[in-house]
Formats: C-alpha cells, sequence, structure tokens
C-alpha cells in the first residue's frame, strides 16, 4: 500500500467513525435511541432493603420502593433489592417471588432477591453488601446484626432517606 492510499484510507475511516457518532447523536437526541444509565451485565452498585423502603411512606407501597429504585438508576446506580419472604403478602396479599417483585417495581428478577420463609432477609442483604462492599438503603440501624456485620456503623455504609411530597429524597 502507497502512502497516498494510506492516507486516504484513514481519511475515509474518520469521516465514516464522524458520520456514525453524528448519526447516534441525532437519533439519541431525537429519542429514537435510549440513553444508557444502567450499563447491562454489571454487577449491583447498591442494595435496597426492600421490606424497608415500600413503608417509607407508613403502609406498605410498590410505587415508593419503585421510585427509589428509579431515583438510584437516574443517579448511575444498579440497585439490588432484598426482600422479606412476607414482602408480597403486604403488598397485594399473597407471596410473590423475584419476578413478580421485580415487575412491580421495574427490575429484573435477577436483581431481586426474595429470603426463604423463616430466614430474615437483613443478614442475607448485610453479607452481600459486606462480601461486594457495597451500600445499603434503608433506615433501619440494623443494631441486632452489629456484632456480626460491623461495617454497619461505618459512616456511609447505610443511604438514609425518606418520602416526602411523593418523591423520594435519598442522601447519596
Amino acid at each position: 500500500m502507497t502512502d497516498s492510499s494510506l492516507v486516504l484510507a484513514s481519511l475515509v475511516a474518520v469521516l465514516l467513525a464522524l458520520a456514525a457518532l453524528w448519526l447516534w447523536r441525532r437519533a439519541r437526541r431525537a429519542g429514537s435511541v435510549a440513553p444508557r444509565r444502567v450499563p447491562q451485565g454489571r454487577g449491583p452498585t447498591i442494595l435496597v432493603d426492600g421490606s424497608n423502603v415500600m413503608h417509607w411512606n407508613r403502609d406498605p407501597s410498590a410505587q415508593v420502593l419503585a421510585r427509589v429504585v428509579q431515583r438510584l438508576q437516574d443517579a448511575g446506580e444498579r440497585p439490588h433489592v432484598w426482600f422479606d419472604a412476607n414482602a408480597g403478602y403486604k403488598l397485594s396479599g399473597r407471596y410473590l417471588g423475584p419476578a413478580a417483585l421485580g415487575e412491580m417495581i421495574g427490575l429484573p428478577a435477577t436483581r431481586v432477591s426474595v429470603a426463604d420463609s423463616g430466614t430474615p432477609a437483613d443478614p442475607l442483604l448485610l453479607a452481600h453488601a459486606t462480601r461486594s462492599r457495597l451500600r445499603v438503603v434503608s433506615n433501619d440501624q440494623f443494631r441486632d446484626w452489629r456484632v456480626q456485620f460491623p461495617h454497619t456503623a461505618r459512616k456511609g455504609a447505610l443511604v438514609r432517606g425518606r418520602w416526602q411530597d411523593g418523591t423520594p429524597v435519598l442522601r447519596l
């Protein structure tokens, strides 16, 4: 390949790349390409105590939890939600597994965990947080589990929040 054909090939490649970028940005602005806020295929960046958060507006609410999940995603997080086995009964009067709960809150079943009946979700959630070094969204202080999971006492390990005027307020 001569020098002039190499320069021409490089110039064509650069022009094609710029054209592809321009078309992609134009399509994204028009709304035909959704922005990817949450990368797919990667593990969680934050855990959510679903059984706690769903009570932030007093009565159990999937809507409250769904909005907290959305707020976390908008902030660039990839939440994984943990529930006690009775969460489905509180939300809909019957047992719900990860797929049904995930559908209610806008997450795939792979990002939702439900503790087995008779097993509290707290130690499972805290073990996951410890193993993966993740923060936990909850207003629970986990005092019953401090000896087993001392990191819960560290500043920043727990993300507190509240429900105010129909909107979740989180201290990320």
